[in-house]
């Protein structure tokens, strides 16, 4: 369901914002949900002072380092795997088997996760980040506004895709109110501090899903 305007939008946004964070010291950054993301092949220049953690399930990770190591690509030593399942383990055990470091300012991203995921466990992994991240530390994710989910204000299209993800044993959970996130997030240990709708994402980036919001979060 994410158009491939919407990838791109948000990839664009969350490197951005991460360029920021480093200026202001953040030394170690963590993507949740990693998938194929290729951030510590293609960015060098700002590799060099910057921990980075992959975290995803072990089955995409495996299919991933897999893959880096037929083309052979040389993985750079500031780049960690992490494996884990969000529906199972949680964020905290998972990063104390790694190097992170709790005490250095930290950036995550959790780009295109967040709607496969229950409320529940979102608001876990949200509440993880603020416990074990320092004051200062950001998060960038991207979530469905809620109403995806009433027939009664989307579109047949958008209802047809949600279908047919539901088909294929992959179905889409959960939306938010954006009206409502900055208290949710404060609820969590988190000032919400950009909640960009698609019109002002259009505005900056590319023409991509109404219904698609990208949010930056800030540990209080």
């Amino acid at each position: 369901m994410n158009s491939r305007s919407n990838l791109l939008s948000r990839s664009r946004y969350t490197e951005e914002t991460l360029e920021a964070a480093i200026k202001q010291g953040t030394q170690q950054y963590v993507i949740l949900g990693a998938g194929l993301d290729t951030f510590a092949f293609r960015r060098s220049d700002i590799l060099v002072n910057l921990q980075v953690f992959e975290i995803d399930h072990p089955n995409t990770q495996n299919f991933k380092t897999q893959r880096i190591k037929e083309l052979g690509w040389a993985v750079p030593t500031q780049l960690n795997f992490i494996p884990m399942d969000f529906t199972q383990e949680s964020l905290a055990a998972a990063l104390k088997k790694s190097s992170y470091n709790p005490q250095v300012k930290s950036f995550f991203s959790w780009l295109g996760v967040t709607m496969y995921l229950t409320r529940e466990e979102v608001f876990a992994t949200l509440r993880t980040i603020a416990t074990i991240a320092p004051t200062g530390s950001r998060i960038v994710f991207d979530y469905f506004d809620i109403d995806i989910f009433d027939a009664q204000k989307t579109d047949t299209q958008i209802q047809e895709e949600l279908a047919q993800v539901q088909a294929a044993g992959e179905p889409m959970k959960t939306g938010f109110d954006p009206s409502m996130l900055a208290s949710d997030l404060a609820n969590l240990g988190l000032h919400l501090h950009e909640n960009l709708n698609q019109a002002e994402i259009q505005r900056r980036y590319l023409q991509g899903r109404k219904y698609a919001h990208i949010a930056q979060a800030v540990v209080k």
